[in-house]
């Protein structure tokens, strides 16, 4: 997948270079990632009441970076009804110019989520909208043939981002598609593939669309009073996430550890994998050799009730994460 990612980045076919979602390949890897990972993903009133309990613990403010594709998280969110949104800021007012800046609405209390890898149910229109516009600007009428945003689709889409927007935001034209699992049973997504990176070691190369989410990381830490990390194996694959991952846990760990601040002190650090034998528990540990285990939790039977205590007692240690 490396090896096509930088074939296409680089435009090594030329004029062969299928689209700017990548050439076939990647077309086909990104469609049947979201095509299997949907039929394979619970519908609304099916979602296992573990997911849910997570879903009910997160509260206004609490920021969750994901790297799955899948849409579950979302729909536990909105089965418990917290209210939640998919990108970092929500703004007021935008002030576009040669110094563009944006006042930021605080006036929502939310879940922020961040799928920092993309997401099965993402779509972007704004090459259907070009072509459109192009169209009418021909004299021919506006609509035309597409698996997602064309007429004769009777998809439920809805914007990713929400409020004012940068004009040159990259996802300022991306929609989630509501009823995906139609989308993908009745579809050929050749024209329109999920938004999504590509399982690669070169991924980063695609990453413009969620430059956002990045932007800052590395200043997370200092004061939040609380840090999970839950089901992430670290791949060494993935080196620019190790970069981020190390200097939020060395800020949440080394700053404001003993005395606290704002009359708050933070909790330890807790870490849930499934780790059976003692061999995977300390390749664990070698990946997150950075972690300062005296000021950390961790537990290695997966996602349980027993997993949502830990994660609920660091909860009330602390206030909101």
């Amino acid at each position: 997948m490396a090896f096509l990612d930088v074939e296409h980045y680089l435009g090594l076919r030329g004029s062969d270079t299928l689209s700017d979602d990548g050439n076939e390949t990647q077309i086909l890897v990104k469609t049947l990632i979201g095509q299997i990972l949907t039929e394979r993903t619970p519908q609304m009133g099916k979602i296992p009441d573990i997911y849910l309990r997570f879903a009910e613990m997160l509260q206004p403010n609490d920021l969750v970076l994901t790297f799955n594709y899948d849409v579950l998280l979302e729909r536990a969110l909105e089965t418990v009804g917290t209210p939640f949104r998919l990108f970092p800021e929500r703004y007021s007012i935008i002030h576009d110019g040669y110094a563009p800046f944006a006042e930021c609405d605080n006036s929502h209390e939310e879940v922020i989520v961040l799928k920092l890898h993309g997401s099965v149910d993402w779509f972007d229109r704004k090459r259907y909208r070009k072509f459109d516009d192009y169209r009418v600007a021909e004299g021919l009428p506006a609509g035309h043939f597409h698996p997602v945003f064309g007429p004769e689709r009777n998809l439920h889409t809805v914007p990713v981002v929400d409020g004012p927007r940068f004009p040159d935001d990259p996802l300022r034209e991306m929609h989630r598609v509501l009823n995906v699992e139609e989308l993908y049973r009745g579809s050929s997504l050749s024209l329109a593939p999920p938004s999504l990176l590509s399982p690669s070691s070169a991924k980063i190369l695609y990453s413009r669309k969620q430059r956002d989410f990045w932007w800052g990381l590395s200043q997370w830490g200092f004061l939040n009073f609380g840090m999970s990390i839950i089901g992430f194996s670290l791949s060494g694959a993935d080196d620019y996430v190790r970069q981020v991952l190390y200097r939020i846990v060395k800020n949440y760990q080394n700053s404001y550890w003993k005395d606290g601040v704002l009359d708050r002190k933070k909790s330890p650090l807790v870490l849930v994998d499934f780790r059976r034998s003692a061999k995977d528990k300390e390749d664990f540990r070698r990946r997150y050799a950075f972690v300062n285990w005296s000021r950390a939790r961790t537990y290695f039977n997966g996602l349980d009730q027993k997993a949502l205590e830990l994660l609920g007692n660091a909860q009330q240690y602390c206030g909101n994460g």
